[in-house]
């Protein structure tokens, strides 16, 4: 449950390519010195799906005290790109070839939560979904992403 809400259309279910899929996702994530640095955190990862805490640090804002949307656009994707990865053969590295976010309401708050989930996976290309969601449970934003697969970064 998060914030009252069930998860259930959020964590699809589809079979993993590597059974370790959640200690590979694991450690890709603590690479990224970003994460750390806007207070994002993963909670929950599972088949197709990842899930995020989000509690910025101060000076992440705009100029009306929002939390930017650059650093809203970045928690999203990486949900989109890390629930891609996790149907990934344990070779293969994924990164965002395009997305696109819509921002619903300001990003007001101390603590958010990102959900990211698969909508259709491809040997070549995968399309996630992301939303962000305010302690009260109201959408922030939400995204698209297509993410593609490279079997060796060049």
């Amino acid at each position: 449950m998060l914030y009252g809400r069930t998860m259930a259309t959020h964590r699809p279910r589809f079979e993993p390519a590597d059974p370790a899929f959640a200690d590979r996702v694991r450690a890709d994530f603590a690479m990224q010195a970003a994460m750390s640095a806007f207070g994002i955190a993963i909670v929950e990862i599972g088949s197709g799906w990842v899930e995020f805490e989000f509690a910025p640090p101060p000076g992440l804002t705009q100029q009306d005290g929002f939390v930017h949307a650059g650093v809203v656009a970045t928690a999203l994707d990486s949900a989109c790109g890390y629930a891609a990865m996790s149907l990934t053969s344990p070779q293969a590295r994924v990164l965002t070839s395009g997305y696109k976010v819509d921002l619903l309401r300001p990003a007001t708050g101390d603590h958010f939560v990102a959900r990211g989930w698969v909508v259709k996976p491809g040997r070549k290309f995968t399309v996630s979904s992301a939303d962000l969601l305010r302690s009260d449970g109201k959408a922030v934003a939400i995204m698209t992403g297509t993410i593609v697969q490279l079997s060796a970064l060049s």
